[in-house]
């Protein structure tokens, strides 16, 4: 029976012991942790913030598909170095760079806005028509290379060289030169 009775007062003894130890813990708890008064801004290169505006502006436009475009350069990108993805020519039929020009809007926007886009995503470009008169240039086939007409620096028409099969091009209509490129 003594046993009985210290086993029954410990177990009293015991529940008092957490009673009295429940009353503490209705207090809130204060945290230890603290957040970190202000984030700073990671800070960018000048020339990264303008591509990235300059890809705002871009995404901005009617008939933009920025998304595309991004999804595209990442295939290109995975091909190979450059313009590798250009001169593949079992890509007759669905050309990655020629994809990639066609899903941007090119066409009425000035080459300022235009050539950091093109650089961005390496693509070649050139100038072979300005202000109606054609320019010099090589005779060589670049693959992706996106040669540009224009009209006091706002783009009138581009096409997009091909390794093989036919060259997308792309005009203001009416021409407003009396005739494009081909």
């Amino acid at each position: 029976m003594k046993r009985t009775v210290l086993i029954v007062m410990s177990v009293v003894t015991l529940l008092a012991a957490c009673s009295s130890n429940s009353s503490q813990l209705a207090t809130p708890i204060v945290s230890t942790t603290t957040a970190p008064e202000s984030l700073e801004p990671v800070e960018k290169a000048p020339e990264q913030q303008f591509i990235e505006d300059m890809w705002d502006q871009q995404a901005a436009r009617p008939g933009a598909d920025i998304e595309k475009v991004f999804r595209l350069y990442q295939e290109k990108a995975a091909i190979g170095p450059k313009n590798m993805a250009c001169w593949d020519p079992q890509n007759i039929e669905a050309d990655v760079c020629t994809e990639l020009v066609k899903s941007m809007v090119l066409l009425d926007v000035h080459l300022k806005e235009i050539i950091p886009l093109l650089d961005s995503l390496e693509l070649p470009w050139r100038l072979v028509v300005r202000d109606c008169e054609p320019q010099v240039v090589t005779k060589d086939i670049q693959a992706g290379r996106v040669n540009l007409e224009t009209i006091d620096d706002v783009i009138t028409g581009y096409f997009v060289e091909r390794a093989e099969g036919s060259w997308y091009s792309e005009v203001v209509e009416p021409p407003r030169c009396g005739s494009s490129s081909e």
